[in-house]
């Protein structure tokens, strides 16, 4: 029998204790968000002039379930969404000045649990798993 630990299961637990760890350091229990809710913030912090669209691209979520979320963060008042000029049947997504404390506090979060998570690690250790990781995504698609 093969004893040594699926890399699945590696992986699942990391993801889960930094979820965990970002959940905590935003209050994300109190404000009602979740990973996808995270990830749609971060979306719309890196894609200039984004859409719902761009969300489900990026995301390979279906069109609802992206509604949903960006219902609910501008119920949290943490997005804005207006009529894009160039088509007016889509919208542009931005972040209130709420959303922009909210995010300011995500990458700083984000960047101190990266300093933790690589506590008593090299450079090139970081660098292989980095390296290690992107090969296992692209493997995947």
């Amino acid at each position: 029998m093969n004893t040594v630990k699926p890399v699945v299961n590696t992986l699942l637990t990391l993801m889960q204790s930094y979820r965990v760890t970002i959940r905590k350091a935003i209050n994300a229990n109190e404000l009602g968000l979740n990973a996808m809710h995270v990830r749609c913030l971060h979306i719309i912090a890196t894609t200039q002039r984004c859409s719902a669209n761009d969300i489900v691209t990026q995301t390979q979520r279906d069109k609802a379930q992206i509604a949903r979320l960006i219902k609910e963060l501008i119920t949290l008042n943490l997005i804005d969404k207006c009529a894009s000029e160039e088509d007016k049947r889509s919208f542009i997504l931005s972040f209130t000045a709420q959303g922009d404390v909210l995010f300011s506090k995500l990458l700083e979060a984000e960047k101190q649990v990266n300093t933790l998570m690589c506590k008593n690690l090299t450079p090139q250790q970081i660098k292989d798993f980095s390296s290690v990781a992107a090969m296992m995504s692209e493997n995947l698609k």
